[in-house]
């Protein structure tokens, strides 16, 4: 059967042309069929990484935004140092501190930490709550590292507040 065969196909040169082909054309849908697949394969994991860099691009966007606000808001404190920006606080909420003694200076890459020790004496609580607001919210990037509330003896209205406070500044 098999030598019935080989005398036909090389018997006639247009029916062997016409089979070779047909075998050539289905190894070539085989074989893109297999490389489409795979294209697409590597298509849909392509896409699943770029959806998961836009998502990782917004949070770095936010992220950088915080970034520049917060150097922002350090470049706009041009001044003299912590304790004038503390006196500058107190005397807006006409509050007078009893001491305000500079401590130490921490310096950290680009940036310094200047540290203060406020003491106030006979402060009411909605001044202190006032006061920690003003410090929370002022323009010169200020940091509360400790706090302290004591009453007083004659008192019980009035507090005893110390606080050591830093400010963070670029070098």
């Amino acid at each position: 059967m098999i030598k019935s065969i080989q005398k036909i196909l090389f018997f006639d040169k247009s029916l062997l042309a016409l089979s070779f082909a047909i075998i050539l054309t289905a190894s070539f849908a085989i074989i893109t069929s297999v490389y489409t697949a795979s294209l697409e394969k590597q298509n849909n994991t392509l896409k699943s990484q770029l959806a998961e860099l836009q998502s990782l691009t917004k949070e770095v966007t936010g992220i950088k935004s915080t970034v520049e606000l917060k150097e922002k808001k350090i470049g706009l404190t041009k001044t003299g140092g912590l304790v004038p920006a503390l006196e500058q606080i107190l005397k807006s909420l006409g509050m007078k501190a009893k001491a305000i003694k500079p401590m130490e200076k921490n310096k950290v890459k680009d940036y310094t930490e200047e540290d203060a020790e406020l003491e106030i004496l006979n402060a009411d609580l909605n001044s202190i709550v006032n006061l920690l607001y003003k410090i929370d919210n002022s323009p010169v990037p200020l940091k509360i590292k400790n706090s302290a509330i004591k009453t007083t003896f004659e008192d019980p209205n009035k507090f005893i507040l110390k606080l050591t406070v830093s400010l963070l500044s670029r070098t």
